[in-house]
């Protein structure tokens, strides 16, 4: 059978079915997937040079644009390269249709060049994975179409994540010439669904037992509607917003939970927590919760309690089931208690002004108490590392309309760069926020940039190595030898990265140094780069640790 009717009907089923996006890595057993993307009318493609940072970009990409992107290599490590990606997409449930291009069977496990076992690659990361037939004597058109059309719906079935395609092809790699081949059959839509009438009954009797009532929203939830954040407030219960909620913080709400937490003698725990999204950012909100009954929404097989608190757990749509449980809510509400937490929130904003008042000019956390005028521009994305801009993203933010995005699925410091530029692609411009190692394990992402003509400010916080150990139990630590095997220090100078790849680039080290460089770079268009020359890390550390005593 010939190639351009047999993957120009998947490929047209890929577009008929909602993927509207491809990330490409360059390879010649690829050749005619790639082709056949290139030439559909209907996809946006966008090319990338290592498969690595081409994972990455699709699931930034992907992350922006909340719709499949597909993701295509080349046969052999090629594919292999997109594992953290993958695994990153699962876990925070993003949707990538992964096709990687392999041998065909006859030539696996002979010893043939560029090949290796594709089968299941990416493992349980991955939602559904298929090996289609090598093209052949019999049509397989409908076949390839029909695998498309469940692979993207599969993918976008909640929860959603990556699905798996693997095309073996024989030589000549060439599609004939012709035209786009269409579609077969009809996108198949994901269903919706709220829990039942009993089991929203059930959650509604635990809510009328509470009296210190929390509704969390964690990392990754949906926009809730203004009124039904509203009916809970107006209610009794309080309400915390993780910055990494699809829910911006201007939301009235506690956002300063971590401080008061972690400061002597914190509230009485809630006696009923609700909630949304992935647990939160913070630690110390996870211990002082962890004895609190939960109502966890989700959606089904999408279980996400790592502390194994006694729990109820609604499955169906989160937003819809929280929408349907403030329109019957009722509960008497613990009145002094509720006074007591918006009065501590309010001590602890007053504990991080004086604080950041006596902070050295080159204490970290300045830069993420100040984004919201640093970077005026709500429409456009902030993406902050894992690790330690994370956790001060989560301490200093105060509330602002910015939103935040992070790969909180693995929580690993590598493909950032590359994620950022996806969400670039789709947004139009975005503030990377990482450190220095997160940085330098995702420098080949800036090829994108300069490639594409994408638009991004990226901030490397230097603490010259791995800060987030120096507040972990590796401190106590010989000072040698936790040096030599965590602090890590480096002595890199990033401003050859950005001659390397066209970006402007100004180095500060003070926080008056970060603010000039943000108004001179922040409205310009391209890559731009301030590397942020910060406090040492134990001196960081000590100041972390004075603001909780």
């Amino acid at each position: 059978m010939a190639l351009r009717p047999y993957l120009g009907h998947l490929i047209a089923q890929l577009n008929a079915s909602g993927v509207r996006r491809a990330v490409v890595a360059p390879g010649s057993r690829s050749t005619p997937l790639a082709i056949l993307l290139y030439q559909h009318p209907g996809i946006e493609m966008r090319l990338a040079l290592d498969e690595r940072s081409a994972g990455y970009f699709a699931l930034g990409w992907a992350k922006a644009a909340r719709e499949p992107v597909a993701l295509l290599c080349t046969s052999g490590t090629a594919a292999a390269n997109f594992a953290p990606a993958v695994a990153e997409a699962h876990l925070s449930r993003v949707p990538l249709v992964v096709l990687t291009a392999d041998r065909p069977r006859e030539l696996r496990d002979v010893g043939a060049a560029q090949t290796i076992d594709q089968i299941h690659l990416f493992g349980s990361h991955v939602k559904w994975f298929q090996d289609l037939p090598t093209p052949g004597e019999l049509d397989l058109s409908r076949h390839g179409a029909q695998v498309a059309a469940r692979a993207v719906h599969i993918a976008m079935s909640h929860p959603r994540g990556p699905v798996h395609l693997n095309v073996p092809v024989r030589e000549p790699l060439i599609p004939e010439p012709g035209d786009m081949p269409p579609a077969l059959f009809s996108a198949m839509r994901p269903a919706a669904s709220i829990p039942d009438t009993e089991s929203l009954d059930i959650a509604l009797d635990h809510i009328a037992e509470s009296q210190r009532l929390v509704v969390v929203l964690g990392p990754e939830t949906p926009q809730i509607p203004p009124e039904t954040l509203q009916r809970f407030r107006e209610a009794g219960a309080m309400l915390i917003v993780d910055p990494l909620s699809g829910n911006a913080r201007q939301i009235e709400g506690l956002t300063r939970y971590d401080t008061w937490i972690r400061r002597p003698n914190p509230p009485e725990p809630p006696d009923l927590v609700i909630r949304l999204g992935a647990p939160l950012t913070s630690k110390a909100f996870q211990g002082w919760v962890r004895s609190s009954p939960l109502i966890l929404l989700d959606w089904p097989r999408g279980f996400r309690e790592p502390d194994l608190t006694s729990l109820y757990l609604l499955e169906g749509d989160p937003e819809k089931t929280l929408v349907h449980l403030s329109r019957r809510l009722r509960f008497r509400p613990d009145e002094a208690w509720g006074r007591t937490l918006t009065q501590r929130e309010a001590e602890a904003q007053q504990t991080l002004d004086g604080f950041l008042r006596e902070a050295p000019p080159s204490f970290e956390g300045r830069l993420y108490h100040a984004l919201n005028h640093l970077w005026p521009h709500p429409d456009k994305p902030v993406l902050v590392a894992s690790s330690m801009p994370v956790r001060d993203l989560d301490t200093f933010y105060p509330q602002g309309p910015l939103r935040f995005f992070a790969n909180r699925g693995a929580n690993g410091i590598d493909g950032l760069v590359s994620t950022a530029l996806g969400l670039s692609q789709e947004f139009g411009d975005v503030l990377a926020i990482l450190g220095d190692l997160a940085f330098f394990h995702d420098m080949n992402g800036l090829e994108l940039a300069q490639r594409h003509h994408l638009n991004a400010l990226v901030v490397i916080v230097n603490n010259t190595g791995g800060a987030i150990f120096s507040t972990l139990s590796q401190s106590t630590l010989d000072t040698t030898l936790f040096e030599d095997l965590f602090g890590t220090p480096q002595a890199m100078d990033f401003s050859g990265a950005a001659t390397l790849y066209g970006a402007e680039f100004r180095r500060a080290h003070s926080f008056h140094e970060v603010e000039s460089s943000f108004h001179a770079l922040r409205n310009r268009p391209g890559l731009r780069i301030i590397e942020f020359r910060t406090t040492p890390r134990p001196e960081t550390a000590q100041w972390h640790k004075r603001l909780y005593h």
